[in-house]
């Protein structure tokens, strides 16, 4: 049987098992840094309103770009698609692959925006 059809054998479901353990990891983290992106917002519109000088308040503002930049590649990380295709293993493996490069893609918008705000204070 190919990878694109139901897993059957029994390795095919301990292969999806431990994609859906993955998947699972990937939203907790996704839900992780949620929550730090709502702290470093709240950090960043709270020292705009400090009355900074022009290059701190623009790294402050470039920091909040990165940072709001960051939102949406992880909210579209945790999206609900797992049932879409549930047990399906190409789908699990392109999930995975999905959330993989979506979560980079929000750490390396944090970190930009964690240098600009570095910057700033």
């Amino acid at each position: 049987m190919g990878s694109h059809l139901y897993a059957s054998s029994e390795a095919e479901k301990a292969r999806l098992d431990l994609m859906a353990t993955r998947l699972t990891e990937l939203n907790n983290t996704a839900s992780q840094i949620l929550i730090f992106l709502s702290f470093a917002i709240v950090a960043g519109v709270t020292l705009l309103t400090l009355g900074l000088e022009p290059t701190r308040k623009n790294a402050v503002s470039w920091a909040l770009r990165w940072w709001v930049g960051a939102i949406f590649p992880t909210v579209i990380g945790i999206i609900p698609m797992k049932e879409i295709n549930e047990g399906h293993l190409a789908w699990y493996r392109f999930m995975l692959w999905m959330r993989f490069v979506l979560m980079w893609c929000a750490l390396i918008c944090i970190l930009m925006g964690a240098i600009q705000f570095f910057r700033a204070i």
